[in-house]
């Protein structure tokens, strides 16, 4: 079976029509007919049934469970030609979240680079949200992930390097500075910073809200990290930050959030990635205590 057929299969499943996958695909629509014909010859079993009346497309069983199996195919295919480019010399992609690249990871850079290793790294930047799903679709290789829990995925490694807390965190004035500690509930009258969806910040601080029926109206949204610091520095509201972001401010006070919410952050790479021998010197280094 030819890999580019069952390629022109596999979106016609998704697409349910021969002119729009001919479209996608920038072929005529005779090859993805073509295409269809030889893999239901070679399996002897039909795979499309064609209502041209209702100009309507519908897998039959056979064609429902090759869908499955193409996928898989060429899912796997694509990642097979991303792990070898990267012995021919492409660039590892390494998923670091701005917090984690801002707050931990500099030391390892700095070893990366004594080891000669920051020339084959490609850093990826995005929250830790987002950074999972850039790393479940291969669009990077490696990564470093910030969670409120342990990671467990049976479809990932994972393994935590640091240990931190979300605090709450304040401008030097703030009456707040008077409790050693804070309960969730009593900050609903206060006016919050808060960092956008793809930080794992922002769903912490929604669950807590909903947790305790703060009206979240009164929020402040950005989507950089020394904006929320200075707008929470200025005194414009308070913020919810993992410990490490903020413990070396002078213009910002933290107070101990109650219950304790603890920030993981753990090196990542999924079961089926092929490391090569480059990555793994990079994740002895980033596992290194």
């Amino acid at each position: 079976m030819n890999i580019r057929d069952l390629e022109y299969f596999y979106y016609l499943c998704q697409n349910k029509s021969f002119t729009k996958t001919a479209e996608m695909l920038f072929v005529s629509q005779p090859s993805i007919t073509m295409a269809l014909h030889k893999i239901e010859k070679e399996l002897g079993e039909r795979l499309v049934i064609r209502d041209h009346s209702k100009a309507q497309l519908s897998l039959t069983e056979a064609g429902k469970i090759l869908e499955k199996r193409a996928y898989n195919v060429l899912h796997e295919l694509k990642a097979a030609k991303l792990e070898i480019s990267r012995i021919s010399g492409a660039k590892i992609k390494l998923g670091v979240p701005p917090m984690i690249g801002a707050y931990f990871f500099p030391p390892f850079m700095k070893v990366l680079d004594i080891n000669g290793l920051v020339n084959h790294i490609e850093l990826v930047e995005t929250g830790s949200t987002a950074m999972k799903k850039l790393l479940d679709s291969g669009q990077v290789d490696i990564a470093l992930i910030g969670s409120i829990a342990p990671l467990k995925d049976n479809d990932l490694n994972t393994t935590i390097l640091k240990t931190d807390q979300f605090m709450v965190c304040t401008s030097n004035s703030h009456p707040l500075l008077n409790k050693p500690e804070v309960n969730f509930s009593e900050l609903k009258d206060e006016r919050f910073t808060v960092l956008g969806d793809s930080y794992i910040h922002n769903k912490v601080i929604k669950d807590l809200c909903l947790e305790n029926g703060v009206d979240m109206k009164n929020f402040y949204y950005t989507t950089e990290i020394q904006t929320a610091k200075s707008l929470i520095a200025s005194g414009v509201g308070i913020g919810i930050m993992i410990n490490m972001a903020v413990e070396n401010m002078s213009s910002i006070k933290t107070v101990s959030l109650v219950p304790v919410i603890n920030f993981y952050i753990s090196f990542v790479v999924k079961k089926e990635h092929y490391m090569t021998s480059i990555e793994k010197e990079i994740m002895g280094i980033l596992l290194k205590k």
